[in-house]
């Protein structure tokens, strides 16, 4: 049976659009494991129906760091997983192996496994060392079989994603109350691109391996939409050269009815960044930091709700953190986001997908609407390319 999602729900695959090509890698395809509830070879027997599949690890045990991030899919009713890695930890393809000094960006396409329409709230990623990042693509790519190549859109539409290697939505699995009717729609066996930056600056291989549990939540509780927020900033720093960059989100060109309840931001940046900050600018003029980060490429992700108490920015001792509570846009507010960076290196750096040789100014989080984007870019501008 098809479920049919009402209008404002079938949004969520599209409500996150860049002005630029994704930068994915080859499209030589090597099919691994995909799909939901799939147990990963190499592992212990464990129960795979436990309640927190999250916090139970799934005694994995290969050559590769990062075991310990692997987790079991959750019970079938209560939700699904998706799964890139190899099908052979003792022998992987060389696809799924990234060598010492390597680096590459490329996504994964797959389908979902669910037979009916689903709703979702509960978020649960897992990634190996040596992921910068991942972002879940609704995919209009029906027919391709599973496995590694291109993205297949040029404007897409993100879904989630992490640029952590231990990331849980909400936090500590508290749902507030304000969220209590928040949830995304799933289409039976959907497309996703999974696109997956990795960069490798050890001495030994690491595998390409994530893990992502979706967690179901019923159709009935579902009244209002869990959309993404996105903006780009153009750049481009000359050698030795310190700037700052950035740009704004406003609630004039956002999709989702005013107001706008920010959910959750995160600032996306590489190794030259020392600070992304995000400014409320209000309608009387006055403007306050709800995000601080001083950690670069390991900007943190911060939720804005009545129950998460996020640590207080300390610009002073350069210490990272965000306002606390709600956080909402009103009529003729904005989000201003800057990205200071310090370009140590002989060349220019561009928006490219390098850790140490390109450099990002984007900020991504999520709202309680149909979604954000705000990719406003000066007139003849090329877009960057989304992380």
């Amino acid at each position: 049976m098809v479920h049919t999602f009402p209008p404002t729900i079938r949004l969520a695959a599209l409500t996150l659009t860049t002005l630029g090509a994704v930068a994915c890698g080859s499209s030589d395809s090597h099919a691994g494991h995909s799909k939901a509830n799939q147990s990963s070879r190499n592992a212990d027997s464990v129960d795979a129906g436990q309640s927190d599949a999250a916090t139970q690890g799934c005694g994995l045990h290969t050559s590769f760091p990062g075991d310990e991030n692997c987790i079991l899919p959750p019970d079938p009713d209560e939700g699904l997983q998706l799964h890139v890695g190899p099908a052979d930890y003792d022998d992987p393809d060389a696809l799924w192996v990234l060598p010492p000094g390597g680096e590459i960006t490329q996504c994964y396409h797959l389908y979902t496994p669910n037979d009916v329409g689903r709703y979702y709230y509960g978020q649960q990623y897992r990634m190996r060392p040596g992921s910068h990042h991942m972002i879940i693509i609704a995919s209009n790519d029906t027919t391709s079989p599973e496995g590694w190549g291109n993205c297949t859109t040029t404007i897409v539409g993100a879904i989630g994603g992490t640029q952590h290697p231990v990331e849980d939505f909400p936090p500590g699995g508290v749902v507030p109350p304000e969220d209590a009717g928040l949830g995304r729609g799933l289409d039976p066996h959907s497309p996703l691109d999974l696109q997956l930056h990795h960069f490798n600056p050890t001495d030994q291989p690491v595998l390409r391996e994530v893990w992502v549990n979706l967690l179901y939540k019923p159709k009935e509780d579902v009244t209002t939409n869990l959309g993404m927020l996105g903006g780009l900033t153009p750049v481009s720093v000359p050698p030795h050269t310190m700037t700052t960059v950035g740009n704004t989100c406003d609630v004039a060109d956002a999709i989702a009815p005013m107001p706008v309840r920010i959910v959750t931001l995160f600032g996306h940046a590489h190794a030259h960044n020392t600070r992304f900050a995000v400014y409320h600018d209000k309608a009387d003029g006055t403007s306050d930091t709800v995000y601080d980060s001083y950690d670069g490429a390991e900007a943190p992700t911060y939720t804005y709700n009545t129950v998460v108490q996020n640590p207080a920015p300390d610009p002073v001792g350069r210490v990272s953190g965000a306002t606390s509570g709600l956080l909402t846009l009103q009529a003729n507010e904005r989000l201003r986001f800057a990205c200071d960076i310090d370009n140590t290196t002989d060349n220019t750096l561009t928006s490219t997908n390098e850790v140490f040789t390109g450099e990002m100014c984007n900020l991504f989080g999520s709202v309680a609407g149909l979604g954000f984007p705000c990719f406003k870019l000066p007139a003849g501008t090329p877009a960057p390319a989304m992380p």
